[in-house]
């Protein structure tokens, strides 16, 4: 390798790892919570304490009969460090709030206690609840312990053990407070002493609240300070997107009443996946129509099929794409990765797939810069799931996909270039195909006349119905041929004649036949119509 080249591939590395600085914001930036101006972000909930700016700090101040204040953020917070300096009027206890919910109305919290009994508690309609670390007087000790307020309303972790925390705190001056919230874990610091370590996993996320404490009609007003509040955190107060889960698989496939797989998808055995390959496209939209699901069918036009004389048929696996946008689609990966996903978004539905499983894609039908997969990952999808796709995209490396044997694939085009200015929204939810709609879990039929999207429980009964339809098609065209009845007779209702004649037939041929024996002998039983 030359030198000119080695060179070339270094200012590369740099400019890939620019790109992907510039798309992923730091996990250990700061961002403040108080502008130092306003309270933008914050507001009031649980009682009628006030809250001003003065001095670039927040300062709240009592009022006689109100209850515990808290100005909270807007924003919810799960995993993050917390830093702030507060200074504290010495007749006065206040707390910040870490992890907390704010009542939308009233509820019965039911718990455990510390002696081991069931407890409950009623918590009413605005009150901040959840985790709160203590914020008291020097001559208390009790700063930076753990306290959870207005729920289980005991202490979980208490600095009165440990002499030197408990002495953390100053009056009369401003302390830095540090809070870590890692997973079921929460630390404290106070001026940079140790203060308790804590592992609870009651709340993973929640908002932050500054506390003014109630006081008696006849005391105050006294006041608490706030400044410098910051925050790293690794969700930025945003709730993470979903990007598969198996409560909305099983919205979508509710009239499923048989096993699942690990991803909540119906598991419709492999016996039914392989005889509705001998199902017609026309069959199948019969039955799933008549059931009442009318967008189940999109037609070939504007497709292109790798292999229009195979079938593709299999449990669906579901993918939605959208047009990129840099702030969302930088949720979506830092999901993915905080969840073990490796790689680009496009490679995560094949993760996922099992054998007997369809990757079905919605990429709004772009095909320059819209190709999901070239060779590579076409052959990565074929050895997790021994079957092809469907995409409303495009793809690439089109001759290495036609090498992989058995692949085969339904799609709008192909294309050279590589996916761009697309991004991964959701796996495993409803999306659009065409004009027809795919569940996750739904079997895919798709043929060279169209694609049948079927709902897992209708599976079984559009085979063996298919199956019975086949098998009375096959008798009236062997009949027709031998030129026992006429076009009338076989395309009308069956006269007991014809009846039994089929009848006979299915008997005398139950084993040569391309169904099931149990199928032939349904179809025998006289409380069954197969005409």
């Amino acid at each position: 390798m030359n030198h000119t080249r080695i060179r070339w591939l270094i200012t590369l590395s740099f400019i890939l790892a620019s790109f992907s600085f510039a798309g992923e914001r730091q996990k250990d930036e700061w961002v403040s919570l108080f502008d130092g101006k306003t309270l933008n972000g914050w507001s009031v909930h649980s009682g009628s304490a006030k809250y001003r700016v003065e001095d670039g700090a927040i300062v709240g101040t009592t009022v006689k009969g109100s209850p515990n204040s808290f100005l909270c953020t807007d924003r919810q917070y799960g995993d993050f460090v917390l830093e702030f300096e507060v200074s504290l009027d010495p007749k006065l206890n206040s707390g910040v709030q870490i992890r907390s919910t704010i009542a939308e109305a009233e509820k019965i919290f039911v718990f455990t206690g510390r002696d081991g009994a069931p407890r409950q508690r009623k918590i009413p309609p605005d009150r901040v609840y959840g985790y709160q670390v203590e914020i008291a007087t020097e001559k208390s000790g009790s700063s930076g312990s753990i306290y959870d307020e207005a729920r289980r309303a005991f202490m979980l972790a208490s600095t009165k053990s440990d002499p030197e925390a408990g002495k953390a705190f100053k009056d009369g001056q401003w302390n830095k407070f540090r809070i870590e919230c890692k997973g079921d874990r929460i630390r404290t610091w106070i001026n940079d002493v140790p203060c308790v370590d804590l592992r609870d996993g009651m709340t993973s996320r929640g908002v932050i609240g500054l506390q003014v404490h109630g006081i008696g009609r006849d005391a105050g007003p006294y006041q608490v300070r706030w400044r410098n509040i910051r925050i790293q955190a690794d969700d930025e107060g945003v709730e993470p997107p979903v990007i598969s889960c198996r409560t909305r698989t099983l919205q979508c496939t509710s009239g499923w009443t048989g096993p699942r797989m690990e991803d909540g998808r119906p598991y419709v055995p492999d016996d039914i996946l392989q005889r509705m390959k001998k199902v017609s496209v026309t069959q199948a939209w019969s039955i799933v129509k008549g059931a009442g699901y009318p967008n189940c069918y999109e037609n070939a036009a504007g497709w292109i099929t790798m292999y229009p004389e195979e079938a593709i048929v299999g449990r669906v696996l579901t993918a939605q794409y959208m047009p990129s946008h840099p702030d969302y689609n930088r949720l979506i990966m830092r999901q993915g990765h905080n969840e073990g996903r490796i790689g680009s978004s496009n490679s995560w539905p094949i993760d996922m797939l099992k054998k007997g499983d369809v990757y079905v894609a919605d990429c709004f039908g772009k095909v320059p810069d819209g190709t999901l997969i070239g060779d590579n990952l076409g052959n990565a999808i074929y050895a997790n799931s021994g079957n092809g796709v469907i995409f409303d995209a495009g793809v690439r490396d089109l001759e290495g996909l036609e090498g992989i044997k058995g692949f085969n694939a339904w799609y709008r085009g192909a294309d050279p270039s590589f996916l761009r200015e697309v991004m991964l929204t959701a796996i495993n939810v409803p999306i659009r195909v065409g004009k027809t709609l795919a569940c996750p879990g739904d079997v895919v039929l798709a043929k060279r006349e169209g694609i049948v999207f079927i709902p897992a429980h209708l599976a079984e009964q559009v085979v063996v119905k298919s199956e019975a339809i086949m098998l009375r098609d096959m008798f009236g065209h062997q009949r027709l041929r031998e030129g026992k009845y006429t076009p009338g007779q076989i395309d009308g209702r069956w006269s007991p004649e014809i009846q039994n004649d089929f009848r006979g037939w299915l008997k005398k041929n139950m084993d040569k036949l391309p169904v099931p024996r149990d199928v032939i002998e349904g179809i025998l039983n006289p409380k069954t119509r197969n005409w």
